[in-house]
Parts: structure tokens; C-alpha cells; sequence
């Protein structure tokens, strides 16, 4: 129960700043404890080649 209320907390804090959009997701990567944020602009998905600005389809000289 503790853990949910951890998240609980990080997504009221999160709200409270004026975060309207959130995707959560775990992993074993980011140390526990710990969060890690990935911004993107517009409504692009992230990680897509155009948030990431490689495109698969592009031909490079």
C-alpha cells in the first residue's frame, strides 16, 4: 500500500504543477525512488521519428 500511495502523491504534485497529460509506465531501468520525465511538443508521440528527428525514410547524402 505504501507504493500507492507514493504514486498518488507524484500524481497530485504533477497535476498541481499544471501537468495535464501524464503516461506512466515502470521499470527496472530508473532506480527506485527515483522518476524520469521525457517532454515532447504538440501531440506527437514520443519517440517517434519525428519527436526524435530520425526518420527512417530519409536520404542522407
Amino acid at each position: 500500500m505504501e507504493y500507492v500511495d507514493e504514486v498518488i502523491k507524484m500524481l497530485d504534485s504533477m497535476s498541481k504543477a499544471g501537468v495535464s497529460r501524464m503516461k506512466v509506465e515502470t521499470s527496472d531501468l530508473v532506480e527506485e525512488g527515483k522518476e524520469q520525465k521525457t517532454y515532447h511538443h504538440g501531440r506527437c508521440d514520443v519517440g517517434s521519428p519525428f519527436a526524435t528527428g530520425k526518420l527512417y525514410d530519409l536520404e542522407e547524402e
